[in-house]
């Protein structure tokens, strides 16, 4: 029988899709150590979807579900201001993920994030995480393992970052004290000079 270019296309398109997602995926942290087999047990909870222009794929403050692994397209993650004003945070694209907190717990998320283009992405929920770690604690306890590892640098990051903050504000606090002690020097000294 002579093969079926049509369907050879197909399969051959699909092969390379899953390849590219499995090339994907292994750059994001918590899966980087799955091997070929261990990605086969979890990719049937992986979720798929498109994602149109300007749509909402998290709103800030709602309860959180999942992380997301951008497989193709652009993400918008703003956040709303102490003045009410949304800003933006980041752009994301293929092979960025956001929303990974959200494996450890519900609690609400502290972004949003819009689709700035047609998207392709990925989901990956704590539901179907907790499922994996019933049905297969060791691959489970793998993820969460680098979950929480990731999470640490992190979180080491932000602490680095809020130290030389306030770093900042303590030299500039000290220069403006310096520069008021100065003008009063100043001031009085003109004013003796007016006196005499």
């Amino acid at each position: 029988m002579p093969s079926d270019p049509f369907w050879s296309n197909i399969f051959r398109r699909r092969d390379k899709e899953e390849a590219d997602i499995f090339d994907i995926l292994k750059k994001v942290p918590i899966f980087q150590d799955l091997g070929r087999r261990e990605f086969n047990k979890i990719e049937s909870i992986l979720h798929r979807r498109n994602w149109n222009a300007d749509e909402v794929i998290i709103n800030e403050g709602a309860p959180g579900v999942g992380m997301y692994i951008i497989v193709a397209g652009e993400v918008r993650i703003t956040q709303v201001g102490e003045d009410g004003v949304q800003q933006q945070l980041a752009i994301l694209t293929g092979g960025d993920f956001f929303g990974e907190k959200a494996l450890l717990d519900e609690s609400p998320r502290t972004a949003s994030a819009y689709a700035s283009e047609t998207c392709k992405i990925i989901g990956f929920f704590r539901p179907d995480l907790l499922e994996l770690i019933e049905s297969n604690p060791r691959l489970g306890l793998k993820i969460v393992m680098r979950l929480s590892q990731m999470i640490s640098v992190r979180l080491r990051r932000t602490n680095r970052l809020l130290k030389e903050a306030r770093m900042r504000v303590k030299q500039v606090e000290e220069e403006s004290k310096g520069a008021e002690l100065e003008q009063r020097e100043t001031e009085g000294e003109e004013a003796g000079a007016i006196s005499s």
